[in-house]
């Protein structure tokens, strides 16, 4: 055999040496090699009891990877047998005729995987998008308690406001270009703005913008009057896990999981295996969960790794910023890094045509090492600043205005449930306005306690606050929370409860010094794009409604007055217009496949796929690693999810398809006839190679198709059959019978 070459030599030199084993009494024994079981065979074997002292064994017990367990060949009487090297653990087990082989996987060789390069997946493509977005809201004011003075109108609209825009994003470019119309009481005016953005590099972005914010993917009903551009530098450092070593006795599948998230799967042979730089998901402990298919079934491996390891240095987020409003040029410069995996600098300057100049530099460091569940960290920061001249300044009023200096510093101590904080701030041209702060919080589920103690440097100016919550069920929440300041108190009592996932309801109780303040809310959805509310405070009822399917509207109505405010947007995606709630220009365009399925998305929360099973996710910052979970409760009877969740680093500019549809199975219940009003009750459905169940009442649950497939029914007894054919989106099929076979 070719993988015995290597032993030749040493076998022919132990011929010799072979020939009181080849004496050895035959027998026939299992043989097993850890957990692997290579079949019965006849072995020669010399034992005191269940103790091994020598064996020879047919080669094909062993298979090629293992060839470094031959310690030589032996040949009795013409057979070929193999001696295995003496550092092998052997065993015999009396009561089961088996021979037990301890694997050394060391033996089998070691070897390093780079995890990270070896699961990389390529990055989702960027689709262009192009689209119009609208919006228009308004608040109208009038008097149904007999409040208003006899010279105040009615009824009064106080502030008006409409915008429409266009813009689209192709590679690595996005433009945007718009107006807005607002009236108030005091008149009327548009006003144009614009925002371009572009991708020189995965690292480095340009942003420009006339009348709006830089940065912003949607200007919305923002009317800022500034103009200017922005650059952004992000080099991101992956944090990794450096090392992990296994043990396989034999040839394995590796699936690799940091928390919930499948990274991906390897082939990997048996030895010594150590996985370098698993990608974890950010700060924080993480979960590493590897299940290993081998010979010997399926195993799981699951490591925890405190939120101090895989830090990684390196990072580095720069920007620049140059531009103009309220008539003056102004400039900003902030830079942000991580020099070590325990150091984070921060460092800013800005400047005005104005006269205003301000700089500060912070660093943020933690202690390495720390006992597993410890943490501590502080900072230590110094900022400088220097107030813009006043327009008309009094005599005494120096010019140009002095420079304050103001220095900070905090720490941060957590021990399993304890998390203590301590922060100072101490302007040094005037003291008095200074300011220390100690907080606590205890979280020893259900009950949370949490305190608080403040002063500045000024006589008469502490406050004391000590809270406790206490969970209900797992449903609700109940909290008190009371304050002592100096000729006064401030007490509330809040609570929530949840009756269902539909309806909510809560309330409050403030009280202080001569005012005691009720309030009561209950919420209900009617359906996952539609909530309705109802708030009662003293002397007022407040009704509010929402919809989020196709626009989005908001509407509130009081005693006192009414708003509402509508936004939307007609968005060309995939070679489809669509209507959405805002212009997809920036971000994650996700397709599932499942209509109305129900998502956790970081930074946004439970959010719903639409009619075809998409969801635009726009609220997105650059560089931002955006983890998307399947709201498992709520996944739609008939479907079945592969992966619970998924990480994704949107494109700096422009919008990230990706396409998760392979992720999902959906089935429907399909009722299934031999003739019309027979019922294949009972009967066995084949479609697609697969064999499908029937009711009695002859309904399956069928995967869902785009196209139409032919199938077979069959009765159990096998008398009966017949084909059909099954329509996309059909909810019954019927089927002339056959002759049976």
């Amino acid at each position: 055999m070719p993988f015995l070459k290597r032993a030749a030599l040493l076998g022919l030199l132990a011929l010799g040496q072979a020939a009181a084993s080849c004496e050895a009494p035959e027998e026939l024994l299992t043989v097993r090699v850890g957990a692997s079981e290579r079949g019965t065979v006849v072995v020669r074997l010399s034992r005191e009891g269940t103790r091994v002292t020598d064996a020879l064994l047919p080669p094909e017990v062993l298979r090629p990877a293992e060839a470094p367990y031959i310690a030589a060949e032996v040949l009795c009487d013409g057979v070929r047998y193999l001696r295995l090297n003496p550092d092998l653990t052997l065993s015999y087990r009396e009561d089961t005729q088996e021979l037990l082989i301890r694997p050394a996987p060391a033996r089998l060789g070691t070897r390093d995987i780079d995890v990270s390069t070896a699961l990389r997946r390529e990055p989702p493509p960027v689709v262009p998008a192009f689209g119009v977005d609208f919006g228009a809201r308004t608040t109208l004011t009038y008097d149904l308690r007999g409040e208003r003075p006899p010279e105040t109108p009615a009824t009064s609209f106080t502030t008006t406001q409409a915008y429409v825009g266009a813009g689209g994003a192709v590679k690595g470019l996005t433009g945007y270009v718009g107006a807005l119309y607002t009236r108030t009481l005091d008149g009327a005016r548009t006003q144009l703005r614009a925002t371009a953005q572009f991708s020189v590099t995965p690292e480095l972005s340009l942003y420009a913008a006339y009348n709006a914010t830089p940065g912003t993917g949607q200007v919305g009903f923002s009317a800022p009057e500034y103009a200017g551009v922005t650059a952004t530098y992000a080099r991101n450092v992956q944090r990794v896990y450096p090392r992990l070593t296994l043990q396989l006795d034999s040839p394995a599948e590796i699936a690799v999981f940091v928390n919930t998230t499948l990274l991906g799967s390897l082939s990997v042979a048996g030895g010594e295996i150590s996985l370098l730089n698993i990608p974890l998901s950010g700060q924080g402990r993480q979960t590493i969960r590897l299940l290993i298919e081998s010979d010997s079934g399926i195993r799981e491996q699951v490591l925890e790794v405190p939120a101090t390891a895989g830090l990684p240095g390196g990072g580095l987020l720069a920007r620049a910023q140059v531009g103009r409003t309220g008539g003056q040029w102004g400039g900003e410069l902030a830079v942000q890094g991580a020099p070590t995996p325990n150091l984070l600098l921060q460092g800013q300057v800005q400047g005005s045509t104005s006269g205003a100049l301000g700089a500060s530099v912070q660093a943020r460091a933690s202690a390495p090492n720390m006992p597993e569940g410890q943490a501590l960290s502080g900072n230590l920061g110094v900022a400088v600043a220097r107030p813009a001249p006043k327009a008309n300044p009094a005599p005494e009023d120096p010019v140009p205005p002095p420079v304050q200096v103001t220095v900070s510093a905090g720490a941060d101590y957590v021990r399993g449930p304890l998390a203590l904080n301590a922060s100072a701030a101490l302007p040094l041209q005037n003291r008095a306005a200074g300011n220390v702060a100690v907080r606590a919080n205890y979280d020893a589920k259900p009950w949370v306690f949490n305190g608080r103690l403040s002063s500045s440097f000024a006589p008469g100016t502490w406050e004391a606050e000590v809270g406790v919550t206490r969970a209900v069920m797992d449903r609700g929440s109940v909290t008190l929370n009371a304050a002592a300041l100096p000729g006064g108190y401030r007490v509330q009592l809040r609570g929530s409860y949840v009756f269902s996932p539909a309806l909510q309801a809560g309330g409050s109780v403030n009280l202080s010094p001569g005012r005691i303040a009720p309030s009561a809310t209950v919420a209900y959805q009617l359906s996952p794009a539609q909530n309705i509310s109802l708030t009662a405070e003293p002397g007022d009822l407040i009704l509010g409604y929402s919809l989020n399917q196709g626009v989005k509207l908001d509407l509130l109505a009081s005693t006192r007055a009414a708003s509402g405010q509508l936004s939307g947007a007609l968005s060309l995606l995939g070679g489809e217009v669509r209507l959405n709630p805002v212009l997809a220009l920036r971000g994650v365009y996700l397709r599932t496949g499942v209509p109305r399925l129900s998502l956790i998305v970081d930074g946004t929360g439970v959010v719903t796929t639409d009619a075809n099973g998409d969801l635009l996710i726009t609220e997105v910052r650059p560089g931002q690693v955006l983890g998307i979970r399947v709201n498992s409760p709520e996944v739609p009877l008939g479907v079945a999810v592969a992966e619970g969740g998924l990480n994704v680093v949107p494109a700096p500019t422009g919008l990230t398809l990706v396409d998760w549809r392979g992720n999902f199975t959906v089935s429907t219940f399909v009722r299934f006839a031999w003739a019309p009003g027979e019922f294949a009750a009972d009967a066995d459905l084949y479609l697609d190679g697969e064999r499908i169940p029937l009711d009695d009442e002859g309904y399956g649950l069928v995967r869902r198709s785009t196209t139409a497939r032919t199938g077979e029914l069959r009765s159990q007894d096998g008398t009966r059959r017949c084909a059909l054919r099954l329509e996309p989106g059909a909810e019954a099929a019927t089927c002339a019978a056959l002759p049976a076979p």
